[in-house]
């Protein structure tokens, strides 16, 4: 098996990134798998008349340089693989395709409004226009809320990349959804991969245990727990997504935000909220 872990960056490299990179690389060595970290590739960003950024981590769907890999994590670069990890993530069942939820997202969503625009109203009136279009009902969790799926870390067959090819453009997408007056979360990339492996039949998807791709965030609003930070990890935990934004991590904070539990971090959490 020929695997690949895929990393991919717009601009110059923030600490943090390098940081990520680093680990990746040393993760994809451990498992025998090849890495690539591609910066400023701008492949996909051709293909959409605007914000095509956010669409780079799809180029594995795009590119034909990636077919001879059987099988292709895109991973973001605020993602960080555990102290001394063991676990391959290309031996995980994943279908054609796989990646993990955001359990927190449904909850929050109905309390506020994310980047002005976020909420349980327009994931619902999303949700609708999908239902309308492509005769799909979306999956959703215990609490009746739609289920986000996470596209920073997103494992791909060859054969899923193969079927995402026969999916409906970048271009299309966006225009559609632009045209039924969504703001621009909803018309670009993650939402555009939902729908690619929901509403595209052909497409084997399957929901990845949440340990390798654990959040740990800032909660805003009425939900704001200890610290006002979601800590998803727990022994499951293999990666951990780090999307407190607004502060520039050095590596040794990262290692501690990783490997160690909240009480054990040497920073002040005020460093945090800044």
């Amino acid at each position: 098996m020929k695997n690949l872990i895929y990393q991919v960056w717009a601009g110059k490299l923030s600490e943090e990134a390098k940081v990520s990179s680093k680990l990746m690389k040393a993760y994809a060595e451990k498992i025998g798998a090849e890495y690539m970290l591609d910066l400023n590739p701008n492949i996909a960003s051709k293909l959409v008349d605007k914000n095509g950024m956010y669409f780079e981590w799809l180029n594995p769907i795009i590119d034909n340089k990636f077919l001879k890999y059987d099988k292709v994590l895109s991973v973001d670069l605020d993602i960080f693989p555990i102290e001394n990890l063991k676990e391959n993530i290309f031996e995980e069942d994943i279908g054609d395709i796989g990646a993990c939820t955001e359990p927190f997202q449904g909850k929050l969503r109905a309390t506020v409004t994310v980047g002005g625009h976020i909420n349980r109203q327009n994931d619902e009136r999303w949700a609708s226009v999908v239902k309308k279009n492509w005769g799909v009902s979306l999956p959703r969790d215990k609490d009746n809320n739609l289920k986000v799926y996470n596209a920073g870390m997103v494992v791909f067959t060859k054969e899923g990349i193969h079927k995402a090819k026969e999916w409906m453009s970048f271009q299309e997408y966006t225009d559609f959804m632009r045209n039924k007056g969504f703001g621009r979360f909803y018309t670009v990339d993650q939402n555009y991969f939902h729908l690619m492996v929901f509403a595209n039949a052909n497409v084997d998807f399957r929901e990845m245990n949440n340990g390798w791709n654990s959040q740990i965030h800032y909660v805003r609003g009425p939900l704001a727990i200890t610290n006002n930070i979601n800590d998803e990890r727990n022994e499951n935990t293999k990666f951990v997504h780090v999307q407190m934004t607004g502060h520039k991590w050095n590596e040794q904070s990262l290692y501690e935000i990783v490997n160690l539990s909240q009480s054990k971090w040497k920073f002040k959490y005020s460093e945090i909220c800044r």
